[in-house]
């Protein structure tokens, strides 16, 4: 009887101590939201990415967040939080979902390592249907 209830011990101890490994032990992340727009108009659909810029010695997770009606945040449906500090901001403007290409843009920025909301981006006109880039 002994034996079972150290078996049994055992595993309450180790289900605990893997429980309490599952948590979020990984780098922090960072909500980040706002507009988009190319030329002042808001951009239908597509994607924002956040990447840490490697130039400038950032890692961390990869943010994305969906594009609907001029508006993205990285905590919607299909979203991910990013890592903030150095980083390059891909946009990939479309008419639609499966439409047409109407921008694909990078530019590097340096976010807040917190949650932002109002962070704005307004792709250049001139920056339509091809790759443009700021700093």
């Amino acid at each position: 009887m002994k034996a079972i209830r150290r078996w049994f011990g055992a595993a309450a101890l180790l289900a605990t101590v893997a429980a309490l490994g599952c948590g979020d032990s990984g780098p922090k992340s960072y909500r980040v939201s706002g507009s988009v727009k190319l030329g002042g108009e808001p951009i239908p659909y597509g994607e924002v990415l956040f990447t840490p810029d490697a130039e400038q010695k950032n890692a961390g997770p990869q943010g994305i967040a969906e594009i609907h009606d001029g508006k993205y945040d990285t905590r919607s449906a299909g979203g991910k939080g990013m890592a903030g500090g150095p980083t390059v901001i891909r946009v990939n403007g479309m008419s639609g979902p499966g439409g047409k290409t109407l921008c694909e843009y990078e530019l590097k920025a340096d976010l807040p390592r917190a949650d932002t909301t109002g962070y704005d981006i307004d792709v250049p006109k001139n920056a339509a249907a091809r790759s443009g880039k700021e700093i």
